[in-house]
C-alpha cells in the first residue's frame, strides 16, 4: 500500500469555507493597503473638518469685532439662503430674451426711418458682427411697410420680456429683504424702470462703440467715469421701484455704487476684448458661439444685479441707514425739521417724532414748569363724617 504524498509546506490561507484561517505575511501586506487608505481618508477628512470648523470659529469671533468681516459673512449667508446664483441665471436668461427683440425693434425702426443702408452701421455699433450680422442684414432687405411691422412686433416682444425680467428682479429683491410673496409683486412702474435701464445699457454700448470708432480708445477710456456714474444712477432708479423693507432711498446707495463700478469694468471688457472673441466664435461655431458668448456676458450682469440687491439689504440691517448718518451732521440736522417732505422721503419721520417726544419730556422737567395737578381722592358715601357729627360724650353720631 502506497503511503499518501506529504502535504505541501505552506501556511494555509483563508478560504470561503474557513475565513478565519491564518494569513501569511506576503498576503497580509497585499491585503493591508485598502485598510490604510480608508484610515488615511478618515484621518484626512477629520483633519479637514477640524480646520474648517476652526476657521469658521475664527470668523465668528472676528465678525463681532470687525464690521467688514460681519458684512462679508452676512452677505455670503444671505446670498446662499436666497439662492442668488439661481436668480442671477434667471436674470441672465431674461436679459437675453429682452435684448433680442430690442435689437429687432431697433433695426426695424432704423429701416423705417433711414432705410436699409443704415442697418449695417447700426449692427456694427452694437458689436453684432460675423454670420449673425450678415443674416440680420439679409433678412432686413424689405420694404418700409414690413420694417414698420418688424418694429411694432419687436417692441411688443421687448415689453413682454421686460415684464418677465421685472418679475425675476422683484423676486430677487424680496428674497434679499426677506419679504413675503405679496410684498414682492412686480408693478407696471417696475417694468418701465427695468426696461428703461436695459435700453440705456444698449444705448451706452452703441455710444461707446461710436466714440471708439471715431476718436480712438483714449477718448473712450476717459469716459469710463461718466459711464459708471450713469449706470449707478440708472440702477438706483430701478431699485427705487423694486420692493424693499424701508422707504429710505439711502439704503440703495451701496448697491448702486457696486453696480456702477462692476458694470463699468464689464463694459470695458466688452468694448476692448469681447468683440473680437465673438467675431472669432461666430466664424468657428456660427450662431451657437455667439449665443454662448452673449449668455456668458449676461450671466455676469445678472449676477451683479442680484449681488447689489443683497448688498443693500445687508448694509441696511447691519450698519443702518446712510441717510440717518448724513442728516445727523450738525449742518444738515435741522433740514428734516424744517422740511417735513424731506423727512418723509428719507423715512426720517419716526426719528423726528422721537426727537419731539424727547424735547417735550425735557421741557416738562425744566425748572419753573407748571406741575400737573394731582387728582383728588374720591370720597364715597360709605365713609362716615366723624368731623361734623359728634355728641357731647365724644362719640360719633349717626351718618
Amino acid at each position: 500500500m502506497t503511503p499518501p504524498p506529504p502535504a505541501p509546506d505552506a501556511t494555509p490561507g483563508p478560504t470561503p469555507a474557513n475565513p478565519d484561517a491564518p494569513v501569511d505575511e506576503a498576503e497580509a501586506q497585499h491585503l493591508e493597503p485598502p485598510g490604510r487608505l480608508r484610515g488615511g481618508y478618515r484621518r484626512g477628512k477629520d483633519e479637514v473638518e477640524r480646520r474648517v470648523s476652526a476657521g469658521w470659529g475664527w470668523i465668528e469671533h472676528r465678525r463681532v469685532e470687525a464690521i467688514p468681516v460681519d458684512l462679508a459673512v452676512s452677505f455670503y449667508e444671505r446670498d446662499r439662503d436666497t439662492f442668488a446664483s439661481v436668480l442671477g441665471s434667471a436674470i441672465a436668461l431674461r436679459l437675453f430674451l429682452f435684448i433680442v427683440p430690442a435689437i429687432v425693434a431697433t433695426v426695424g425702426l432704423v429701416m423705417t426711418v433711414a432705410g436699409h443702408d443704415a442697418v449695417t452701421s447700426t449692427l456694427k455699433a452694437g458689436n453684432i458682427t460675423g454670420d449673425l450680422a450678415a443674416q440680420i442684414s439679409e433678412s432686413t432687405d424689405t420694404s418700409r411697410g414690413t420694417s414698420l411691422l418688424v418694429f411694432l412686433g419687436g417692441l411688443w416682444l421687448t415689453l413682454w420680456a421686460g415684464r418677465n425680467l421685472t418679475k425675476v428682479l422683484a423676486a430677487c429683491a424680496g428674497g434679499a429683504w426677506r419679504l413675503d410673496g405679496r410684498e414682492s409683486r412686480a408693478t407696471l412702474r417696475m417694468g418701465g424702470a427695468v426696461s428703461g435701464l436695459v435700453l440705456l445699457l444698449l444705448g451706452l454700448s452703441f455710444g461707446l462703440n461710436r466714440l471708439r470708432d471715431d476718436f480712438g480708445v483714449a477718448v473712450v477710456t476717459t469716459s469710463w467715469v461718466l459711464t459708471g456714474v450713469v449706470l449707478a444712477v440708472a440702477w438706483f432708479a430701478v431699485t427705487l421701484a423694486l420692493p424693499r423693507r424701508t422707504r429710505d432711498p439711502g439704503a440703495l446707495l451701496p448697491g448702486a455704487v457696486l453696480m456702477g463700478v462692476t458694470l463699468t469694468l464689464l463694459q470695458a471688457f466688452m468694448q476692448l476684448y469681447l468683440p473680437g472673441r465673438i467675431s472669432r466664435a461666430s466664424h468657428l461655431m456660427g450662431s451657437i458661439g455667439t449665443a454662448i458668448a452673449t449668455l456668458g456676458y449676461m450671466f455676469f450682469v445678472g449676477r451683479i444685479m442680484a449681488a447689489s440687491l443683497i448688498l443693500n439689504a445687508v448694509v441696511w440691517e447691519r450698519v443702518g441707514s446712510i441717510s440717518e448718518l448724513v442728516f445727523a451732521l450738525p449742518v444738515l440736522r435741522r433740514i428734516p425739521e424744517r422740511f417735513p417732505s424731506v423727512a418723509r422721503f428719507f423715512d426720517l419721520a419716526a426719528d423726528e417724532a422721537e426727537a419731539e417726544a424727547r424735547a417735550a419730556a425735557s421741557a416738562a422737567k425744566a425748572p419753573g414748569a407748571p406741575e400737573t395737578p394731582e387728582a383728588a381722592e374720591p370720597t364715597t358715601d360709605d365713609q362716615p363724617a366723624t368731623d361734623d357729627a359728634t355728641d357731647a360724650t365724644g362719640t360719633a353720631g349717626p351718618p
